[in-house]
């Protein structure tokens, strides 16, 4: 710049023809309106060439009975999920993935994070984490998954998609032929009392999700250690603890802290041309001594799912297209410590995949449960949906 302000200024003097001067000030670089400003960043200058966008779309169809009376009947736009992808240099990625639900009445922010990877077997990553509580937690994209709905554990006790502020490291370490040991360690800023609080039914632990500004200044840790010996098996454990209430206040001790502490153990694997995926979890939760009457302490759960493929190519337009058919067995205690409030239901799927990025998903689930009271019900369910990358 101080090139063309020496050239002006003598040109000027000199009484140069005002063409020549803008001839030369085209061959030197152009100055920001504001150096930094929002037209002077660097993704304008690569637009679209360093960056992948994509997402994916869910549909459902439903309809469930209990007792024998309709209870949820309709057709729902459940999901529309955009992500990027961002190579900002050779050491740092950024990644993130913005979630529309329910129609897009309800707009989260599931994903959005930096990595600076300095090695395979360490990198800083720091942002919306998912957190690794489970396996199904870190990859439970519709088009991805079998059945329509997600994994009772998951959604009623693990709280997916759980995602959390927070910061911490990853990697990997080869073991063997072809094996490897991953690791995810954060501090994040944990769950908040919503989930007593904000819960008339009893303890639930979603309901203290959104703890996006740390509500009791305690960082929560999360972490998952995953063992695979070969592309076929993984075998995982993680877990999830921190204090949940406010506990101090300008200095002072206002109550007693109390922890939520939540176990996990998850298993991928194929054998014999099957698929065999599950997840077990348990849960402490420190409740005051005056509401453990309504409140559970602990709670329990488990899903266990067997697919198989079938009928490659068996449509002659769609040499890519194959079938699937599957089983998940889901059992839920959410109060473990006496009876009542306690689900356990069967699925069986079948799935029509023109692609491996689109599927038709069509289900039969029956179940049992109890109500806080013990009181029983029973429910069924024929569900269809279609979930799709893009």
């Amino acid at each position: 710049m101080k090139r063309l302000a020496t050239y002006l200024f003598v040109s000027i003097a000199l009484g140069a023809p005002a063409i020549a001067v803008a001839q030369v000030q085209d061959t030197l670089p152009a100055r920001p309106f504001v150096r930094g400003g929002v037209y002077d960043r660097p993704y304008l200058t690569r637009l679209l060439g360093r960056t992948v966008v994509g997402g994916y779309l869910e549909f459902h169809a439903r309809l469930q009975r209990v007792d024998g009376a309709n209870e949820d009947s309709g057709f729902e736009a459940k999901r529309w999920n955009i992500f990027t992808a961002t190579e900002v240099s050779d050491f740092v990625r950024v990644s993130a993935e913005l979630e529309f639900e329910e129609g897009g009445e309800e707009v989260t922010l599931e994903f959005a994070a930096i990595d600076f990877r300095i090695a395979p077997t360490f990198t800083i990553r720091g942002g919306m984490l998912l957190s690794p509580i489970g396996r199904f937690n870190l990859a439970h994209d519709s088009p991805l998954n079998e059945f329509t709905d997600r994994p009772l554990v998951s959604t009623e006790i693990l709280g997916t998609a759980l995602s959390e502020p927070g910061i911490g490291v990853l990697g990997l370490f080869p073991v063997g032929s072809g094996g490897r040991i991953t690791y995810q360690v954060y501090a994040v800023n944990g769950f908040h009392a919503g989930l007593i609080e904000d819960s008339p039914d009893g303890t639930r632990i979603p309901l203290g999700r959104g703890n996006v500004e740390d509500n009791n200044a305690s960082p929560a840790i999360v972490g998952r250690l995953a063992w695979s010996p070969s592309l076929n098996f993984e075998l995982g454990i993680s877990a999830h603890h921190g204090a949940y209430n406010v506990f101090e206040g300008d200095g002072l001790r206002v109550d007693e802290r109390r922890d939520l502490t939540i176990g996990v153990v998850d298993l991928e694997a194929a054998l014999a041309g099957f698929r065999l995926t599950g997840e077990a979890a348990l849960a402490n939760i420190d409740v005051p001594a005056t509401l453990r009457d309504i409140f559970a302490s602990k709670q329990q759960g488990l899903y266990v799912e067997v697919l198989r493929d079938f009928g490659q190519a068996w449509v002659a337009t769609l040499p890519a297209s194959f079938f699937s058919v599957g089983v998940r067995l889901d059992i839920v205690d959410m109060n473990a410590d006496r009876p009542g409030d306690n689900t356990r239901q069967v699925t069986l799927g079948i799935n029509f995949r023109p692609t491996e990025d689109t599927a038709f998903k069509l289900d039969y689930l029956r179940g049992t449960g109890r109500d806080v009271f013990n009181n029983p019900a029973d429910h069924a369910g024929i569900l269809f949906s279609i979930a799709t990358y893009f």
